[in-house]
């Protein structure tokens, strides 16, 4: 018998993305209730949904959220579904048609549990989540106010404890070797809560997905990156791309600050490509702080915030 080619290993991959659900979502619809499978990434369909399970190679998770939120984090981005699969196939031992141990080379480790983790704009915690069932044990997420109870409720629906940093929980004494997610408050460029999650310690992976969404923004959520990383800081920035315009604006003000590069989608997608399918563009940035990490930037990038 002959050997596949690489195109029998994608028809093969597309035949299983196609007829494995991706998630099962619960809500109403003309005043009925469903429950159905997805088998396709799909925005509208997934954000129109009170419950969706996601179904993951080794773990499942759990959401609740508000399809008439009026916030953008009120409810799921693909986005975030895409990353959650491509950690968990660099931790996994099955990549591909064979059996392997995640490359010492990658750039993300996940099987160094105790490295810290932080999410800017975690919207309804799926990353973080998903980072703690991966056996993450150090997992912030954070975003406005508004949105840190159901932040709590989607940790606590996925058998997680709540902890916070200021002690504000009620159950801070939690069994010591449970799983567990801090859920912080916090508005990008406001400089005290940026210091409480700073002051808590140094932050190895400092995530951002979908984040990218107007231009007003791109230069507060590039500074808050700036304050809460440190030389040793990889920063993560995954998004789709339905503004061009706020996305360049991103990059543009992010040069000043961090050395950005973008992989080449390959170089992660195909990590992710066997196990959903969608259609959508997603970028992926590594950052770190190095020589263009300079306080003449800093200081005029502050100006343009408070200028507009």
């Amino acid at each position: 018998m002959g050997r596949r080619s690489k195109e029998d290993d994608k028809n093969n991959n597309d035949s299983d993305v196609q007829d494995r659900p991706i998630a099962t979502i619960e809500g109403w619809e003309d005043g009925e209730p469903y429950k159905r499978g997805v088998t396709k990434l799909d925005r509208w369909e997934l954000q129109s949904a009170d419950r969706l399970t996601f179904h993951f190679k080794t773990t499942d998770v759990v959401l609740v959220q508000d399809p008439h939120s009026n916030h953008l984090g009120g409810y799921i981005w693909l986005t975030a579904i895409v990353f959650c699969t491509y950690l968990e196939n660099l931790l996994t031992k099955e990549e591909g048609k064979g059996k392997s141990k995640n490359k010492r080379h990658e750039w993300i480790q996940v099987t160094d549990r105790n490295k810290r983790w932080v999410e800017l704009g975690s919207g309804v915690g799926l990353i973080g989540i998903m980072l703690a069932k991966l056996g993450i044990e150090d997992v912030v997420i954070t975003d406005i106010e508004e949105l840190v109870d159901i932040m709590e409720r989607n940790v606590e629906a996925n058998d997680l404890f709540v902890r916070s940093l200021s002690g504000r929980r009620k159950n801070e004494a939690v069994v010591q070797d449970h799983p567990s997610v801090v859920v912080e408050p916090l508005l990008w460029n406001n400089k005290e809560a940026i210091n409480h999650v700073k002051e808590a310690g140094k932050i190895d992976y400092l995530v951002a997905c979908d984040c990218i969404y107007s231009e007003a923004s791109a230069i507060d959520l590039v500074l808050t990156m700036d304050a809460l990383a440190t030389d040793e800081t990889s920063v993560i920035c995954v998004s789709e791309v339905r503004n061009q315009a706020a996305q360049e604006k991103f990059l543009e003000q992010a040069k000043e600050l961090f050395t950005v590069e973008e992989l080449v989608p390959h170089a992660w997608q195909d990590k992710a490509c066997n196990q959903v399918a969608f259609n959508e563009t997603l970028k992926m940035y590594r950052m770190f702080k190095g020589n263009n990490n300079n306080k003449n930037n800093k200081k005029n990038l502050s100006k343009r915030t408070k200028q507009g």
